[in-house]
């Protein structure tokens, strides 16, 4: 018998990919270390198929078959809110993520799934995270609970909670490397075609994503325009000509719209760009060229004030 079991909980409705994600990455461990390392279990109240968001049905064994054991990691999925507030006012649901983290050695949840940890008491007092978009809910849910909203996942003692979706699959790589160290994790994240260890301490944003919404139709398409150039060098003169504006009535309109200048806006684009470059594996060097940067002193500098931790650094945490 494995060693260690891994309960996924789903219910009617709630999102495939936060139980196929972590479920991938534990069975990938045990194909690529040929023994089984993990008996993987998905249980649910609404056994034997259960039809997931988008109309996905999966097997699943009945929740009440399940005798929770020290050796479990139980994670229940999340899901769209209609979907979380029915699981949550499921008795059987609740009760046994109540009793299994009482002697599991891990419990917690995947996305929205920490609502559901909520009603089963489990976040008082406790760090957790969710998707950003429900940080705020999670809190009035359970004001007691010590709610990150920019974390991709965070751990407090067996309690793990991760963002949204994705962010499953990162946890449990965490969870991998924890139990069966690093060399193993990194061959599961390369047949996955993911990152080997997105940190969960990274944030759940971007600066792309977030000057995009800024950006809106007014500067849309220049924003498109200067993420197609970000390696060529770009002065405001070229921001204001592609926008059809003088410099002037450019720099005071777009300053306003984006909160930054538009000098200032451009460097935080290189810099997200030059760390997407340094998390798919590149060197240093290269991630400084991609992003447009005349200087890899220049580079470095600018990427330590922006992030925190120089882009060596950087690159040893995701690599």
């Amino acid at each position: 018998m494995p060693s260690r079991r891994i309960i996924l909980l789903t219910y009617r409705g709630a999102q495939p990919l936060d139980l196929t994600g972590p479920h991938s990455v534990f069975s990938f461990a045990n194909q690529l270390a040929g023994k089984p390392l993990y008996e993987l279990v998905i249980a649910s109240p609404d056994a034997p198929s259960v039809a997931h968001a988008g109309g996905l049905a999966i097997a699943a064994a009945p929740i009440d078959a399940i005798v929770p054991e020290p050796r479990d990691t139980v994670l229940v999925a999340g899901g769209e809110a209609h979907a979380v507030l029915r699981a949550r006012r499921t008795a059987p649901l609740t009760d046994f993520i109540a009793s299994a983290a009482a002697m599991a050695e891990r419990y917690g949840s995947i996305c929205s799934g920490a609502f559901v940890l909520a009603t089963a008491g489990l976040l008082a007092g406790k760090r957790c995270a969710t998707h950003w978009d429900a940080v705020h809910r999670l809190q009035q849910v359970e004001p007691e609970a010590i709610v990150d909203g920019n974390a991709l996942y965070v751990t407090d003692d067996r309690l793990w909670t991760s963002a949204g979706v994705t962010t499953g699959i990162d946890m449990a790589l965490a969870m991998l490397a924890l139990d069966h160290g690093p060399d193993l994790k990194a061959a599961v994240a390369r047949r996955l075609v993911v990152y080997a260890h997105r940190p969960g301490h990274q944030s759940q944003f971007s600066d792309l994503l977030d000057l995009q919404a800024k950006a809106g139709k007014r500067f849309g398409q220049l924003m498109d325009w200067l993420i197609e150039h970000l390696g060529e060098p770009i002065g405001v003169e070229a921001m204001a000509a592609r926008a059809g504006m003088s410099p002037r009535n450019f720099h005071r309109h777009f300053t306003a719209a984006m909160g930054d200048t538009p000098a200032r806006v451009l460097d935080r684009l290189r810099l997200d760009r030059a760390r997407a470059v340094i998390e798919s594996g590149a060197p240093v060097a290269h991630a400084a060229v991609a992003s447009g940067f005349r200087s890899e002193a220049a580079f470095r500098l600018a990427f330590r004030q922006r992030f925190g931790v120089t882009p060596g650094l950087y690159r040893e945490m995701h690599n």
